[in-house]
């Protein structure tokens, strides 16, 4: 598989809220904490512009622990993220965060986007 390139954002289909990952330790808390709530249509993004599928074990109970064989896992999608659409995302979300201009954001890398997400969490802790 291919590795992912930390910081990585999930974008959940559902929502335009971007969640931020600064490691593989962010992931695996994030699917530890929130594996009922991760649909299966759900990417996660990488700094490299890699999108990475996740697939979920749709036999879990949500009211049992669940085993790290259980967690949702990631494979490498055949599509990347272009700028343009990331852009978008990160835009949408700094206007669901209550940001005002979210319009004037503008990076030349998803990894710069990916740390615009990370500021504007930040602002929020």
């Amino acid at each position: 598989m291919q590795s992912i390139c930390w910081p990585a954002v999930i974008k959940q289909q559902t929502s335009d809220e971007l969640i931020y990952l600064a490691s593989d330790r962010d992931w695996l808390e994030f699917c530890c904490l929130a594996a009922h709530i991760t649909d299966t249509t759900d990417k996660l993004l990488d700094s490299e512009g890699h999108i990475f599928d996740i697939s979920i074990n749709s036999t879990t109970d949500t009211c049992q622990p669940i085993t790290v064989a259980e967690l949702p896992q990631l494979a490498l999608s055949t599509q990347a993220i272009d700028l343009v659409t990331f852009i978008r995302y990160v835009r949408q979300h700094a206007q669901l965060n209550g940001h005002c201009c979210s319009a004037k954001l503008i990076f030349t890398t998803i990894r710069q986007g990916i740390e615009t997400v990370e500021f504007l969490e930040s602002e929020f802790s």
